[in-house]
C-alpha cells in the first residue's frame, strides 16, 4: 500500500491547516476566560499538526537548506515545523501543572525544609523551579502560538491566490466553506474570497462553478450561478472592483442560460 501523503494535495494542506488553526484558536480563547488549557485537545492537534508538517514536507520534497529561492509552501513548510514544535513545549506545560504540580503541592505540605535530607531539599527546589517555568511559560507560549498561527494564515492566503487556478482546491473551499466561516468569523468566505480575487465573492463563487462545471456537477454549478445572480442586487456603483463584479455576473447569467 502506498504512503497516504504521495496523493496529498494543496487543497488537503490548505483545509488540514483551516481545520487545525480554527481549533487552536478556539481552545486559545477558552484559555484566555478559563486560564487552562484541556490537554487532550492540545494533543489531539498535536497529532494533527505532526501529519501536516509531514505532508508539507512532502510537498516540498526537497532539503530548503538545498534551494537557490524560497517559495511561498517552502516558508508555509518552515512555519507549520515551528508550530508543531511550540506546541510540543505547550503540551509540556500543561502535562507538568496537570499531573505533576498536585504531588509538588503534598510534598511541600508535608516536608518541612529544614530536617529534610539535602537531597530531598535539592528535589523541592527543583520541583518548585519546574511548576515556576510552566505556570510562566504556558500564556507566552499560546500567545506565542496564536501569533504564529496568525501569520500562517496570512500565508495560507497567498497560497490559495497563488493557486486559484487549482480547481480541486476551489471546490474543496466552497464544499468547506463551514471550516472557514469558523476561522473567519466576521465574513468567512467572503472574506477569504475578497483577498483572493478582485472580483471578491462574485468571482469566486464564478470560479466554482467553473470547476463544478468542469467536473460534471451541472446542478451545483446552476445554484452558485443563481447565487451570484442573487448578489447582483447588493452591488452598488462606485465599489472596489464593481464592473469587474458587474462583468461575472453577466457572465453567470449567461452560463445558467446555457445550463
Amino acid at each position: 500500500m502506498k504512503d497516504s501523503k504521495t496523493f496529498a494535495t494543496i487543497a488537503d494542506i490548505v483545509i488540514d491547516s483551516f481545520k487545525i488553526f480554527c481549533g487552536f484558536k478556539e481552545e486559545f480563547e477558552n484559555f484566555k476566560k478559563e486560564k487552562k488549557c484541556n490537554f487532550k485537545r492540545i494533543d489531539k492537534l498535536e497529532k494533527d499538526l505532526y501529519n501536516l508538517k509531514n505532508t508539507t514536507h512532502f510537498i516540498c520534497r526537497e532539503d530548503i537548506s538545498q534551494k537557490k529561492e524560497i517559495t511561498e509552501i517552502d516558508l508555509y513548510d518552515l512555519m507549520i515545523s515551528s508550530i508543531f514544535h511550540e506546541l510540543l513545549h505547550l503540551k509540556e506545560y500543561i502535562y507538568i501543572l496537570d499531573k505533576y504540580e498536585p504531588s509538588y503541592l503534598l510534598l511541600e505540605k508535608r516536608f518541612d525544609d529544614k530536617k529534610l535530607d539535602e537531597f530531598k531539599k535539592r528535589f523541592l527546589e527543583h520541583s518548585r523551579e519546574i511548576v515556576g517555568e510552566a505556570r510562566l511559560g504556558l500564556p507566552l507560549k499560546m500567545q506565542g502560538i496564536n501569533e504564529l498561527v496568525d501569520d500562517s494564515l496570512i500565508l495560507l492566503q497567498q497560497i490559495i491566490k497563488i493557486n486559484s487556478f487549482d480547481s480541486q482546491l476551489i471546490r474543496t473551499l466552497y464544499v468547506c466553506r463551514e471550516i472557514i466561516d469558523r476561522v473567519y468569523p466576521n465574513g468567512g468566505l467572503e472574506y477569504l474570497y475578497n483577498r483572493i480575487y478582485k472580483g471578491g465573492l462574485v468571482e469566486g463563487y464564478f470560479s466554482v462553478a467553473e470547476s463544478f462545471i468542469k467536473s460534471g456537477f451541472r446542478q451545483e454549478a446552476r445554484e452558485i450561478f443563481q447565487k451570484i445572480l442573487d448578489l447582483s442586487s447588493k452591488l452598488k456603483e462606485g465599489e472596489d472592483n464593481y464592473k469587474i463584479k458587474l462583468d461575472y455576473v453577466e457572465r453567470a447569467r449567461l452560463e445558467l442560460t446555457n445550463l
